[in-house]
């Protein structure tokens, strides 16, 4: 896969395993942004992760814990490859998390659209388009939406490695 070139847009992500190398052009005149997100990879035997090329406009929406106020999507595959994923969460007017949750590993997220009410341990904190929030482990969380717009993140999760003690 070495060279090989990928043409992405506003909606576009590219995932690249620990041994590629990214080089990133603007091939146009407007200025763009990038969300950048590196982290060190936990290989497993005999299985490997490989280069993910998608678009969030492309992809549906999928029900968050059965409610329809609350979608999700799932940007990489879920086998033993990939150590991490990333997931769009998007909360319709009227959307929350059902419970205050607590994660065993960090994790982070970046607002996409709209303006939220975020517990973080035992604060409310309002938060709107373009915050970022990284959580430690085990810290209370949860959220809604406020506003008639959806209110929308990316997030970032560990997966399909225990946690390091």
């Amino acid at each position: 896969m070495e060279g090989q070139e990928y043409s992405i847009d506003e909606s576009g992500y590219v995932f690249a395993p620990a041994s590629l190398g990214v080089e990133l052009r603007n091939a146009g005149d407007a200025s763009w942004k990038l969300l950048l997100y590196k982290q060190r990879y936990r290989p497993v035997e005999g299985h490997a992760a490989r280069i993910v090329v998608g678009r969030l406009n492309d992809m549906p929406y999928a029900p968050y814990d059965g409610m329809e106020n609350v979608r999700i999507k799932d940007l990489l595959p879920t086998d033993l490859g990939f150590d991490v994923n990333f997931h769009v969460l998007s909360f319709l007017p009227g959307g929350c998390h059902p419970f205050i949750e607590t994660h065993v590993q960090e994790h982070g997220l970046y607002l996409l659209e709209g303006e939220g009410v975020y517990l973080i341990d035992e604060r409310w904190i309002p938060v709107k388009k373009e915050d970022f929030i990284w959580f430690g482990p085990y810290v209370p969380q949860a959220c809604y939406g406020v506003g008639r717009t959806p209110f929308t993140y990316i997030y970032t999760k560990d997966c399909n490695r225990d946690i390091k003690l």
